[in-house]
């Protein structure tokens, strides 16, 4: 399988230039150990799943830190050992001014987040590692998406940078790494990994983290969350389902969103007047394990699929809010909808201002399918707003809407 640049590598650099101390965190298997090497490949890195590793920092961390005097410093998996922050601190304190010392990677766990917001504050940045974006799982050149939105003028200096049968690809696979890298050696594979992948999670790392969850209850949840995905949560529709308390439902949210597969989307309710819709959207953050749930195995599967439009759209939201993200851009996103059913797919909060965004899976958008979009437009002073689609070409629908196809993002 081979190695590919992460997008997100440049921010990281940044940060460890202005930080004593980084932490990647993000779901198992996108990729962080691979990035930790790539980022800083001749640093001493000590994985702490490793047996002989852990009970060497665990046991004496502050001991340790002093006998390995090289900096920076590598620990993988760091979520394992709550021991090693303290003795982080106390090692940054000893020379606060300088920068880079420690790069770590974790899954998330309560207690991660913890150590990290009780002993390292104000010597640490956070960053969260997504599965791939775009241009990554295609080794494709980034657009300068930010700049665009910042400027609408400029969208029309953008180049398609995909064909739609590698964008349809991408829906299809998802962004995990390994799956989509090797998606073309054999059919099988993406299933058996999926599968596989979600057993370890279910299994692994949530009985670990969590002992006394209801596993089996908790796995019904997550394949829920695979049709429901899109949608506006409605907490006592999955209680009911798996017969649950709706605390326990919200314990479950809390969860699937803390171990960075589910985002969940909050409804923009800026004006009082408006009657919105204010119970969140969410959705699982890979179509990968959307697709494998949902058992859609090929491109004609996907196109095919009554779930299709808002799998697309869970697609192109992802990957946009990921493309800030990486870049370290400031951003706040939305959904919009109102009780006479008045509804924008995804809204940006973004330095530029508001941007809100109707995401098509067609070719083409007739006028009428706009009024929602002209009046939200309106009535929040917003400087444009986009259709994103699968048509051919960037140009002006209206006065203050542009066509934006997917495939020149």
């Amino acid at each position: 399988m081979s190695i590919l640049k992460r997008n997100i590598s440049k921010s990281i650099d940044y940060l460890l230039n202005q930080f004593p101390c980084v932490v990647i965190l993000g779901a198992r298997q996108v990729g962080k150990s691979t990035l930790l090497k790539q980022i800083l490949p001749n640093a001493p890195c000590f994985d702490l799943e490793r047996e002989d590793y852990f009970q060497r920092i665990n046991t004496e961390p502050e001991l340790f830190l002093q006998e390995e005097t090289e900096r920076p410093l590598v620990f993988d998996e760091a979520q394992t050992s709550s021991a090693l922050f303290k003795a982080l601190r106390i090692n940054i304190d000893k020379n606060r001014n300088q920068n880079g010392q420690f790069l770590l990677s974790g899954s998330s766990s309560p207690q991660l987040l913890k150590n990290i917001s009780e002993t390292l504050a104000g010597r640490v940045a956070i960053v969260e590692l997504e599965p791939f974006q775009w241009q990554e799982g295609l080794e494709k050149n980034s657009p300068d998406l930010i700049a665009a939105f910042s400027q609408p003028e400029r969208l029309k200096s953008l180049q398609p940078n995909f064909d739609k049968r590698e964008l349809l690809e991408l829906c299809l696979y998802g962004g995990y790494p390994e799956p989509f890298l090797k998606r073309h050696n054999d059919q099988k594979y993406f299933r058996l990994w999926m599968e596989n992948y979600i057993k370890t999670y279910v299994e692994r790392d949530i009985r670990a983290l969590f002992p006394r969850l209801q596993l089996e209850t908790y796995k019904r949840f997550i394949q829920m969350l695979a049709y429901a995905s899109g949608d506006i949560i409605n907490i006592s529709n999955f209680a009911r389902s798996l017969d649950v308390s709706q605390s326990t439902v919200k314990n479950y949210f809390n969860i699937v969103e803390g171990t960075f597969l589910w985002r969940q989307m909050p409804s923009y309710q800026k004006n009082a007047l408006k009657r919105a819709v204010k119970m969140p959207k969410g959705y699982l953050r890979d179509t990968g394990i959307i697709n494998y749930f949902l058992r859609i195995r090929t491109s004609n599967d996907l196109k095919s699929h009554p779930q299709f439009g808002k799998i697309w759209e869970i697609f192109i939201s992802e990957q946009i809010i990921r493309h800030f993200k990486n870049n370290l851009e400031e951003i706040k996103y939305y959904y919009y909808r109102t009780q006479q059913q008045a509804e924008i797919d995804l809204i940006l909060e973004t330095q530029a201002g508001l941007i809100p965004i109707e995401i098509k899976s067609g070719f083409s958008t007739l006028k009428r399918q706009l009024q929602s979009l002209e009046k939200f437009i309106e009535e929040y002073n917003c400087p444009y707003g986009l259709v994103i689609n699968n048509g051919d070409e960037v140009f002006k629908l209206s006065q203050n809407i542009y066509q934006l196809p997917a495939i020149y993002l």
